[in-house]
Order: structure tokens, then C-alpha cells, then sequence
């Protein structure tokens, strides 16, 4: 499949520059590079595609893919947690009481899923 697209970008590629290009020298000089990356991203393919068959690389692709999750959903999560930080400051909540906000916020589930419950309401109000 990868092929295949690689294949169409080509196409499109040419078909878009080529008619920009007026003289035969200016199209030589847009042709010259093509086949040097064309085949060296032909001969990427097909290593990877016999990676595919090794189960070792598949074990450690999946593992990449997961960590890459994991480290994804947690700049996520602090992203909402420095949101619900920075509105509790515009709102004019003082230091002290945010401090224990986060104290509690980290004791007491029933307020974490409060505090997502609203932050998905704003979300929605917003959208």
C-alpha cells in the first residue's frame, strides 16, 4: 500500500511542477533528484517491509507505540492540570487555598471526578 502511494505522490508531484517548469533545462534540473530519492525510499520500504516479519522488531514496535501513548495521554493530563491551575489564579483564588485544593485533589477521588466533570462541561460550552 505504501508503495502504491508513494507511486501516486510521484504522479501528483510531476504533474503539479512540471507545467511550471518552462524551458527543458529548468525541467532537466527538477527531474536530476527524483530518481536518487524515489529509489532510496523504495529500498526503505522494502526493509521495513521485511522487518515485518521479525517478531522480535514487531515486540519492540508495539512497545514504542505504547510508550509513545502513554507519554502522549500524560502531557494531556498535565496540560489540564496547569489549565485548571491557571484558572483557579485568574479567579483570584490566593496560594494557600490553591496548595490545598491540590492536597485534597490528590487525597479525594469524588473531587477529582468533580473537577473533570467540570472541566468537560467548559469543554463542551466551548465547542
Amino acid at each position: 500500500m505504501k508503495i502504491i502511494k508513494l507511486h501516486i505522490g510521484l504522479v501528483k508531484y510531476l504533474l503539479r511542477e512540471l507545467p511550471k517548469r518552462k524551458t527543458l533545462k529548468e525541467k532537466i534540473e527538477l527531474l536530476k533528484p527524483i530518481p536518487k530519492a524515489y529509489f532510496g525510499e523504495l529500498v526503505r520500504l522494502v526493509k521495513e517491509m521485511f522487518l515485518v516479519f521479525d517478531k522480535e522488531y514487531r515486540n519492540k514496535k508495539k512497545e514504542y507505540k505504547k510508550y509513545q501513548q502513554i507519554k502522549t495521554d500524560l502531557q494531556r493530563c498535565i496540560k489540564i492540570l496547569h489549565y485548571v491551575d491557571e484558572k483557579m489564579e485568574k479567579a483570584g483564588v490566593n496560594r494557600q487555598r490553591r496548595r490545598q485544593f491540590w492536597r485534597d485533589f490528590y487525597r479525594d477521588g469524588e473531587m477529582r471526578k468533580e473537577v473533570f466533570d467540570d472541566l468537560m462541561k467548559e469543554i463542551e460550552r466551548i465547542v
